[in-house]
Order: structure tokens, then sequence, then C-alpha cells
């Protein structure tokens, strides 16, 4: 019996939607996390992803198709395109937007203390404030890749097999890429604030 295509494109639209609920309010963080503050009154987050579902419904056939990533890793994937080509054209120029995003005081606070021996703790807010300001500074001498899998395990709170699949490698290279970016990202830290290990 032949398959209504029409029925099928119905379909695939209905559970494309489903999916784009689901993941609507997590996406929308993850923009307005990543976008620059001067840059926040001329690019709308919610434009972002508006651009980003347009292009999911054109796409969401050929991801239908694709076996081994997840609809929030191929979603979040577009989104990412997307602000980066939004970024592209606000700057007009071709900087890479990694190199601009300032990391969130929670999150840069979050790898400092698990750089800092557990004996340091931060009880004041000029020390907290002082410590972020270290670890944005200390994580801004990383290489690109080594900041995207930080940002994506510790910022948008990805899997392994999330940001492999973004990344396009394996789950056990985004495994390894990990490691060694926070070890290149400790070994720094000790280099720059010896005094905050015990």
């Amino acid at each position: 019996m032949k398959r209504d295509s029409n029925s099928d494109s119905i379909a695939g639209l209905a559970a494309l939607g489903q999916l784009l609920e689901e993941y609507r309010s997590k996406l929308l963080a993850v923009v307005q996390r990543r976008l620059d503050p001067a840059l926040a009154r001329r690019i709308s987050p919610e434009d972002i992803l508006s651009d980003a579902f347009l292009q999911a419904r054109r796409k969401y056939p050929t991801f239908r198709e694709q076996h081994g990533i997840s609809a929030y890793a191929w979603l979040y994937r577009i989104v990412m395109d997307c602000l980066i080509e939004a970024w592209r054209h606000e700057t007009r120029d071709c900087r890479d937007p990694h190199h601009e995003m300032p990391w969130p005081e929670r999150s840069s606070i979050q790898l400092a203390m698990s750089l800092v021996s557990p004996g340091t703790s931060p009880s004041e807010a000029a020390h907290r404030q002082d410590l972020c300001e270290r670890m944005r500074q200390t994580l801004a001498l990383l290489g690109p890749r080594d900041q995207e899998i930080l940002w994506m395990r510790h910022y948008d709170q990805l899997s392994f097999k999330e940001a492999a699949a973004v990344l396009g490698i394996k789950e056990s290279t985004a495994n390894v890429r990990y490691v060694r970016a926070l070890k290149r990202l400790k070994d720094l830290w000790l280099q720059l604030h010896p005094d905050q290990f015990a």
C-alpha cells in the first residue's frame, strides 16, 4: 500500500513541533547566555531561535534519516550556526564569536572551584569576583577547541555524546578533548595563580 506523502509531511511537522516545544526554553537559554551583551540590543535571542526553527523545518527530513545524533544535539548545532551567522552579519567581519563570548560568573566560579583546593572557599563577594575574573582571564588563554568543549560541558551542559555529535567527532574523542582541555586549564591556572592551591 502506497503511503500518502502529504500525511507523512504533516506527521513530520507535528513531530518537529513537539521537539521544538520540548527544547525551546533550553535552546533560548543557550542563546541568551552566548549572546554578547554589546550585541544584545541589535540581535534578539527570539529572532535567532526563529531562524533556527525555520532551518530545522527545512532540514528535518534529513535529520530523520540520521542515526546517532539526539534531537537536542541536532537543534543545538543549528541554533549555534544561526547565532554565529547573526554575529558575523552584525560585526561585519569573520571574528570567531567563541573568543568574544564572556563566561558567566557561575561557570567561571564552578571551574575555579574544581581547580582550587577544597579548603579554599570564597566566602566574600569581593573574593568571588576576583576569582571569577582570574578564571575568565585564564580561560581566554586557551585555544578555541579547548574553550568550546569546556563551554559545552560546563555552560551549556551537553553530555559527551551530545557534544561529540555537535562537533562531528566520536564520544570518546570528545571525552579525551575535555580531559586535555581541563588539564591545560589547570596547568595555566597553576602557573598564573599558584597562591590559589594548597
